[in-house]
């Protein structure tokens, strides 16, 4: 169900390879929200000395699954042959982290199982996270494209200054049960409980 895309200049780079895709498929609104946030996972991937490469790359791609329409995203996934949840069949929009590594491996040749890894989970984080799943999950929680600030944002700015990476995020799990939950998603759920196995929050 992957259209065939030709690039008009593959020498533009990804981020040019990335914003022709979208053209092409008239969601180019979405790539300075794919930008900041790649940009935001780098910088953090830095920051914990993680791939800072591979954490940009994440988060250009981690929503590039925007071109296709909700009402189209089951039909997408049952084509692949994947296992759909009850909570992504309530909210289709759910499947789009798992989608987005599907087309950064089928239409952006990614190969590397750590970005696709992180791209697959940014939404929910999932239990048995990579740091690098951790660092664009948060990333995306920074930049998110609500055009505000988040309400989170210093406390969990301020736990990743003190290399607190697991604690920043079951800090914005708390929060997103407490305050922002649409439907449960067993990954997200998962991911809580082992963070609150593993970690303690102090702001």
């Amino acid at each position: 169900m992957i259209e065939a895309h030709r690039f008009s200049d593959i020498g533009k780079g990804l981020e040019g390879q990335v914003l022709d895709y979208l053209q092409a498929r008239g969601q180019e609104a979405t790539f300075p929200h794919l930008i900041a946030v790649a940009e935001e996972s780098a910088k953090w991937a830095r920051f914990f000395d993680l791939d800072e490469a591979a954490a940009y790359q994440a988060g250009l791609l981690h929503d590039i699954s925007v071109v296709i329409p909700d009402e189209e995203r089951l039909a997408f996934h049952e084509a692949h042959h994947l296992e759909i949840l009850k909570a992504e069949r309530h909210l289709p929009m759910l499947l789009h982290q798992q989608q987005s590594a599907i087309l950064a491996k089928e239409v952006f040749q990614v190969t590397d199982p750590g970005i696709l890894s992180a791209i697959s989970c940014h939404t929910t984080l999932k239990a048995g996270a990579t740091s690098l799943d951790h660092c664009l999950f948060l990333a995306d929680k920074i930049r998110w494209d609500r055009g505000t600030i988040p309400p989170y944002y210093d406390d969990l700015t301020n736990l990743l200054k003190r290399k607190e990476l697991l604690q920043a995020s079951l800090l914005y799990l708390e929060w997103l049960f407490n305050n922002d939950i649409q439907v449960i998603h067993p990954w997200a759920l998962e991911a809580l409980k082992e963070l609150r196995s593993q970690v303690t929050v102090n702001l």
